[in-house]
């Protein structure tokens, strides 16, 4: 398994000793799963091997989506690119079954009556709210048909939109649609230090009510937004 160099490869990566523990009994258990079950080694494994240990972990009536990120970090930091996409789609499937998606109506200061007439045709959360209304026509006929103002759909929307970059509850939504930052591209710009910054002097200037993130709990959302594309039409 070349326990020590996967042990120094998370370290690498800034995961904590009980992480690189977890990781490493995880695999552990994977290994003796191989083994006993599959009658081979590490180096041997298949796509095949991945779905049968998945089955046994939830017969154990057990989450194997943390068995399965621990096996995404083991492909890659191994560089088998085929058996870390596989691992990333069951986790991703089994992922998608159990998140809560957003409801619009937790964002911040929107107007409630809007969302009660969203909601009488089916638009809820943040994925339905950026499906029916990512373009301009969309929003225009939302408009007509719900009769609500275009600007205050395209709030909702491009709300939506900053949800994608991740770890964003209602009140760090607002800031950054707030503060002008109302894509995930406008983000991307910034690195989490500048971005910092950037909301301590909006903050002060504006008497935003809330606090400013800190740097670190920054870090991924720039991350994840230098990964999206633009969906959203203005």
């Amino acid at each position: 398994m070349g326990e020590e160099e996967f042990r120094k490869y998370l370290k690498r990566r800034g995961k904590k000793p009980a992480v690189v523990d977890r990781n490493v009994a995880v695999l552990k258990d994977f290994t003796s799963y191989l083994l006993e079950k599959r009658e081979k080694d590490l180096d041997g494994v298949t796509t095949d091997d991945i779905d049968a240990f998945v089955i046994e972990i939830e017969n154990r009536k057990q989450s194997a989506k943390g068995y399965l990120y621990v096996l995404m970090n083991y492909f890659h930091f191994y560089g088998n690119k085929d058996l870390l996409h596989h691992a990333r789609t069951l986790r991703g499937e089994r992922t998608r079954k159990t998140r809560r998606i957003f409801p619009i109506k937790e964002f911040l200061n929107i107007n409630p009556n809007y969302v009660r007439k969203l909601a009488t045709i089916g638009i809820k959360n943040v994925e339905q709210m950026l499906e029916n209304g990512k373009t301009k026509k969309q929003r225009e006929q939302l408009s007509k048909q719900l009769d609500i103002p275009e600007d205050a759909i395209l709030e909702l929307v491009k709300l939506s939109d900053i949800t994608r970059i991740g770890y964003v509850k209602k009140k760090l939504s607002r800031l950054y649609y707030d503060a002008g930052l109302d894509s995930p591209a406008k983000i991307a710009e910034f690195e989490p230090k500048q971005l910092h910054r950037f909301f301590v002097k909006f903050v002060e200037e504006s008497g935003w009510d809330g606090m400013v993130p800190n740097p670190k709990d920054l870090v991924s959302n720039v991350r994840s937004a230098k990964k999206l594309s633009k969906i959203v039409e203005e």
